[in-house]
C-alpha cells in the first residue's frame, strides 16, 4: 500500500467502484485508503462510491472523523448485486474556536 503519487495535484472527483471492498484482498486497510482519498482529495470535492452494503456502513463510521459530509445515499439499480451508491463532500475544515481560545 503506497501513497498515490499525484504532485502537484488534487483532485475534484474520486469514483470507487468496488474498489473498497477488493483493497484488503491486496493486503491494504480500507482506513489507509480512506487517509488517502482524503489526502488526495480538494475542500468541497466529491466521492463517489458503489459498493455492498457493508463496505458503505463501514465508511459511514469515518465520515465524521474525516469531516466528510454523506450528501446521498441511494441502492444501484442493479439490486442483484446489493449494491449501495453513496455520494459524499468534503468539507472545508476550519480550526473550531476551542483551539483558537487555546492559544
Amino acid at each position: 500500500c503506497e501513497a498515490f503519487s499525484t504532485y502537484p495535484r488534487t483532485y475534484d472527483l474520486l469514483h470507487a467502484w468496488n474498489v473498497l471492498s477488493d483493497v484488503e484482498k491486496k493486503g491494504c486497510s480500507l482506513e489507509d485508503l480512506l487517509i488517502e482519498m482524503d489526502r488526495i482529495l480538494r475542500p468541497t470535492g466529491f466521492i463517489i462510491v458503489r459498493d455492498r452494503k457493508p463496505t458503505i456502513d463501514f465508511i459511514k463510521k469515518y465520515i465524521p472523523a474525516l469531516h466528510w459530509e454523506s450528501v446521498s445515499e441511494s441502492p444501484s439499480e442493479e439490486e442483484s448485486e446489493g449494491e449501495t451508491v453513496l455520494l459524499i463532500q468534503k468539507r472545508m475544515w476550519q480550526s473550531g474556536e476551542s483551539f483558537k481560545d487555546s492559544m
